[in-house]
């Protein structure tokens, strides 16, 4: 997986964006883990890929759908650039909630038993025309200027996840069939664990019984990033969380286990593309 770690951040710019994407992907175009301030949905329909939704990585088979809640990291490992077909569907978060009512929660389908940030489900072959026409109908939407596009484009993209959700509703839960090494989901559990803390590679190798450099090659062979910057990044996504919640800069800084207020704003600046203080501003709207 090529390592691109100076951007893993990024906004969904629009209340929604949907792609069937069957282009050949050239190495340039595969990012590393990253994650968004929205949701994504991705119907996998061919090639030899591998998706990494944090802290699971798994084989990718015709007819997977994956969802994948914000600011979730995740990322691909294509064993083919040649290859790879999938429909891709982005949505803001305020977006989605407003799509539904006190009946109808599509956020549900962003979440599983298994896991509170993820879902999986397996369309039937039969089935799969139908989104496909449903995600082509609303790529056109998108750009369309005809009357009534807009009014359209909802009620698209509200068939297409009421479809969705249907089948959450009607399916058992999935076996999970987890490529991701022991000791790596070891290092996801440490981390997780210790987000609040000074996280040193040293200390969590002391922990988990293992070398430093042991621990930080087989994270970066697994996840294609390093675990040094996999640390900071979580502790910027936290500190995103907290900040939504009102916390001041300040005390995220802190809370996040930084002990120094300029490089917690620096790294933010880096990893979001603006400081704590004006992600939170640019956010006052949706708390």
């Amino acid at each position: 997986m090529k390592k691109d770690l100076n951007c893993p951040y990024s906004l969904i710019d629009r209340e929604y964006i949907c792609e069937h994407k069957t282009a050949r992907v050239t190495p340039g175009d595969i990012k590393t883990v990253h994650n968004h301030d929205g949701y994504e949905i991705v119907l996998f329909l061919h090639g030899d890929v591998n998706i990494m939704i944090e802290p699971d990585i798994f084989k990718m088979k015709r007819g997977d759908m994956f969802f994948t809640s914000p600011l979730v990291f995740h990322g691909l490992d294509l064993e083919d650039i040649n290859s790879y077909e999938r429909v891709v569907i982005n949505i803001q978060y305020e977006y989605l909630n407003e799509l539904g009512d006190e009946d109808t929660d599509f956020s549900t389908l962003f979440r599983s038993a298994s896991s509170p940030n993820m879902n999986h489900l397996v369309i039937p072959e039969e089935a799969l025309p139908e989104f496909i026409e449903l995600a082509e109908r609303l790529n056109r939407c998108m750009d369309s200027t005809d009357f009534g596009h807009t009014v359209l484009a909802k009620a698209l993209l509200v068939e297409f996840l009421l479809k969705a959700l249907q089948y959450s509703s009607n399916t058992k839960p999935l076996p999970k069939n987890n490529l991701m090494p022991q000791v790596v989901s070891r290092i996801f559990d440490y981390i997780d664990t210790n987000i609040k803390e000074d996280i040193t590679i040293n200390s969590m190798a002391l922990a988990l019984h293992y070398s430093s450099d042991h621990l930080s090659r087989v994270f970066s062979e697994a996840t294609g990033d390093s675990l040094k910057h996999y640390i900071n990044a979580k502790k910027i996504v936290l500190a995103q969380r907290l900040l939504l919640q009102n916390y001041s800069p300040y005390d995220v800084c802190f809370m996040v286990g930084y002990n120094n207020y300029s490089s917690f704003s620096r790294r933010f600046s880096k990893q979001i593309g603006m400081s704590p203080k004006q992600f939170q501003l640019s956010h006052k709207d949706d708390t």
